[in-house]
């Protein structure tokens, strides 16, 4: 199974410990019963001599987990950007967007839906999404979507976009064809090679499954692929991979987007801050808002989180420890704006990342929270809290091989402790 890891690994820079060894064997057995085969050896060697089981496998393992309009802040702050800010700069010029991986195609037709709404004609824009997957791209060409891919974010875009057929949905004519969808890899040497450039790239909740190189690798690829002004957005997990040399961090709550480079004015005040941005954001929309205020507990002095400090970097300790008493109080917003906010400067924290995970569980995003949790763990292997969660998690799903397995490392790692405690208090 370690060499089949590997040739995942090397194929698509699949990192097992951020889906779990036991998602990765399930995937391995469901694909050899198609097969009929009962060898790991046979199997291994099918998928060396097989491009096509190969790319089976790659299906089997990155199920995608996508709807409409998933997260609504990054879509409104693409159609804030292009009409307030790029249709300014770029008169009579073609927008070009890239989602990748675009899965099912919810993603890049939500941006289609977006560009269409605030007024830009088909011929105004250009989206490639682009997917390891054959099959899902197919699927997404098809354009005809269930009921799961309707989540309530979508507003009335269901009843303007799509006809119903039956017990699906049909996109129409306009939205479909404004999207060219394609197959490639981004760990690829050519991926787009040639391509122009683009404005804004969309690439969410892919290096989350990635170890460090390999993100490394992929946004100085998508760095490349962009104007010298484009934005970039990424998932909710992903700004501790940043490299803060090639993108500037967009103030934003919740859209977790990035300039390749400083742009106009109107940005400015986006950039840059020592101070954890986010958290302000979510802070000043808690203050506007009479029903939130009052989560926000007074002797914390919240305030004084964002005046005495303003000209110094805080520590990791000090933004985990305040975004625990938040988390402590209920108020998980500020609490996670916090923690993502540790993560930009101090991208290496496992407790950020741990933290981060506890708050998401809490509020009811078991899949992130679940991914989350790896991430400590990839960072701190004896970070035995999310090891536990891990267990619980795998449990849940039926898994009781994979929680036993998390559960064993958590007594391993105690019983050392314990041991080089006893050790120490001899000596």
């Amino acid at each position: 199974m370690a060499a089949i890891e590997a040739l995942l690994e090397k194929t698509i820079g699949l990192d097992s410990t951020s889906v779990g060894s036991a998602t990765v064997m399930r995937a391995v057995r469901r694909r050899m019963e198609s097969c009929q085969i009962d060898n790991d050896d046979a199997y291994l060697e099918l998928l060396n001599n097989s491009a096509n089981e190969l790319q089976e496998l790659i299906d089997e393992v990155t199920v995608p987990e996508t709807w409409f309009f998933r997260d609504l802040e990054p879509f409104r702050l693409l159609a804030e950007h292009v009409s307030q800010e790029w249709l300014t700069a770029n008169d009579g010029r073609v927008l070009r967007v890239l989602s990748v991986p675009c899965s099912s195609g919810e993603e890049p037709y939500s941006i289609a839906m977006i560009l269409s709404d605030i007024g830009l004609e088909r011929g105004k824009f250009r989206i490639d999404a682009v997917d390891i997957s054959a099959r899902i791209v197919n699927r997404a060409k098809r354009g005809a979507y269930g009921r799961n891919s309707f989540r309530g974010d979508e507003g009335d875009a269901r009843d303007r976009h799509f006809k119903k057929v039956d017990d699906s949905y049909e996109l129409n004519e306009i939205i479909r064809g404004s999207v060219n969808f394609r197959c490639g890899n981004v760990l690829d040497d050519g991926f787009l090679f040639g391509s122009e450039i683009y404005d804004v790239i969309f690439c969410r909740n892919l290096l989350i499954y990635f170890d460090r190189s390999t993100q490394s690798k992929v946004l100085k690829k998508l760095h490349g692929l962009l104007t010298p002004t484009g934005l970039l957005f990424l998932g909710h997990a992903e700004g501790g991979c940043v490299d803060n040399t090639m993108f500037k961090f967009v103030r934003r709550s919740g859209a977790f987007a990035y300039h390749k480079t400083m742009p106009s004015k109107e940005y400015s005040s986006s950039y840059d801050s020592p101070l954890p941005v986010k958290a302000r954001d979510v802070l000043n929309a808690q203050i506007k808002s009479p029903s939130r205020q009052a989560a926000i507990p007074r002797s914390n002095n919240v305030g004084a989180l964002f005046t005495s400090d303003i000209t110094t970097v805080r520590t990791e300790e000090d933004l985990i420890e305040e975004a625990k008493r938040h988390a402590d109080h209920g108020n998980f917003a500020l609490a996670g704006a916090l923690c993502e906010d540790c993560l930009k400067n101090y991208s290496y924290s496992a407790s950020a990342y741990y933290l981060l995970g506890v708050i998401r569980e809490a509020e009811g995003n078991s899949i992130l929270a679940n991914e989350l949790f790896h991430k400590a763990v990839y960072l701190d292997p004896k970070h035995h809290q999310a090891l536990i969660h891990l267990a619980v998690h795998a449990e849940k799903q039926g898994d009781m091989k994979s929680g036993a397995g998390y559960r064993a490392r958590v007594q391993r790692i105690m019983t050392v402790d314990k041991k080089q405690i006893s050790v120490s208090s001899k000596s």
